[in-house]
């Protein structure tokens, strides 16, 4: 908007600028007058170079404009495809996101599972401590017991024996 607001000053000014020379006092005696229609047809000459001028200059804007316009739509579609390219951008994004707290959440199950599995090993190693306790506290008792068996078996052999 600034650039066409420029454009539309430099016209009015320039338009502005002909009409004040095209405006000139008109002579009040019989001297001037003759004067004045050299002097007109000499302005009026200057106007109309004054006018191909101001035409020239306004195709030359004009021309200057639609490039510009065209520039600027250009730039528009660069925009849009460089909006485009951000949204694709931040999709994949958001995707990779997600996928990465899927596996922060894939983690922490695993984490938990593994934290359980360490649960029960200790709770197992507890109780094979106790079965092996209690496997050495039978093999205690079970030798005692053979070894009271053997002697009462002596005793009794013997005692057979004398009789």
């Amino acid at each position: 908007m600034t650039l066409a607001a420029r454009f539309l000053a430099a016209v009015l000014l320039v338009l502005a600028a002909s009409g004040l020379r095209a405006q000139e006092e008109e002579p009040t005696s019989g001297t001037r007058r003759a004067h004045t229609t050299t002097t007109a047809t000499q302005h009026a000459a200057a106007a109309s170079a004054q006018a191909a001028e101001d035409r020239a200059l306004l195709h030359q804007l004009a021309d200057a404009q639609r490039a510009l316009g065209e520039q600027v739509q250009l730039l528009k579609e660069a925009l849009d495809g460089l909006r485009s390219e951000i949204l694709n951008r931040n999709d994949a994004q958001a995707s990779h996101d997600q996928e990465s707290k899927a596996m922060r959440e894939e983690v922490k199950g695993l984490y938990w599972e593994s934290s359980t599995v360490k649960q029960q090993i200790d709770a197992l190693k507890d109780d094979i401590s106790a079965v092996n306790s209690n496997v050495s506290n039978f093999r205690t008792f079970s030798g005692f017991f053979i070894a009271l068996m053997i002697l009462l078996l002596a005793v009794i052999f013997v005692m057979t024996i004398r009789r």
